[in-house]
């Protein structure tokens, strides 16, 4: 039949198309921060601060590798990462609900 021929050519177009907008996502960001700089200051300080964000969690994880972890190949530095990502949702999480609370308190004493 020639139906599977048909589903594998439109599943390569597919591919094609996304690694096409991927790479838009990608160059045209980088090419508008590169000729104004400016504007650009403000996103940079904000990757600074996930950077940052991720460093402290990094180091609050611990690196522990428990009898369960084995049969998934979890070596330390595996671990750590893990606990820091997950060390950093739970911050992230805590400050958007304390940001909305607090941006609630002050709208209603606006």
């Amino acid at each position: 039949m020639g139906s599977e021929s048909t589903i594998n050519i439109l599943l390569i177009i597919s591919y094609v198309l996304m690694a096409v907008s991927l790479l838009g996502a990608i160059i045209f960001p980088l090419y508008h921060m590169v000729t104004d700089f400016s504007k650009a200051k403000g996103a940079l300080v904000g990757l600074l601060g996930v950077v940052i964000l991720f460093g402290v969690s990094f180091v609050l994880s611990g690196n522990e590798v428990l009898p369960a972890y084995e049969k998934f190949n979890i070596t330390p530095f595996l671990s750590q990462f893990i606990g820091s990502s997950l060390v950093m949702n739970y911050i992230l999480g805590v400050g958007v609900i304390v940001i909305a609370l607090l941006g609630e308190v002050y709208n209603a004493f606006k």
